[in-house]
């Protein structure tokens, strides 16, 4: 991964892009072991890990509030249904 500084006047494509590729490459490096994700965000800069932090968080919060809508949608539909309910 190359390492790159984060300039005030990278686009909002670019900082999404490099948040990207450093998730990419953890989530590569987690299917090898945790040693080998450790070892994968120590050759990260600074700026790198807080964009990919920046990254991942925003999918965090995007995966929280689709699970609630689903359960949500799940709720609704076993309240109108007689069916019985899935465990």
């Amino acid at each position: 991964m190359n390492s790159l500084p984060l300039r005030p006047d990278f686009s909002d494509d670019a900082r999404a892009e490099i948040g990207v590729r450093v998730a990419d490459a953890l989530a590569e490096a987690v299917a090898h072991g945790p040693y080998a994700a450790i070892r994968t965000a120590r050759s990260l800069t600074d700026d790198e890990l807080r964009l990919g932090l920046d990254f991942v968080s925003t999918v965090l919060e995007v995966a929280s509030s689709s699970a609630r809508a689903m359960a949500s949608v799940l709720v609704e539909r076993r309240e109108g249904s007689s069916a019985p309910a899935l465990h």
